[in-house]
């Protein structure tokens, strides 16, 4: 299986924010693993690229009210 990598910059990304935005992306259909880097300020995330694509992540991320860098 292909899988892709997606490097989302989160704005103030903090450590009360995660569980949040891992529930939100998680729920984006083809996500294989996330991983968070609060140094960095963004969310790492494996996914199959014919379920879903980065436009879809930086959705969920802005729907569950967060933004995006």
């Amino acid at each position: 299986m292909r899988t892709k990598t997606a490097i989302i910059s989160i704005e103030a990304l903090s450590a009360e924010a995660v569980p949040d935005l891992a529930r939100a992306l998680k729920a984006v259909p083809g996500v294989h693993s996330i991983d968070f880097s609060l140094e960095r300020s963004v969310a790492v995330v494996e996914f199959d690229p014919n379920k879903s694509n980065v436009d879809d992540f930086l959705r969920a991320v802005l729907k569950a009210g967060y933004k995006v860098l």
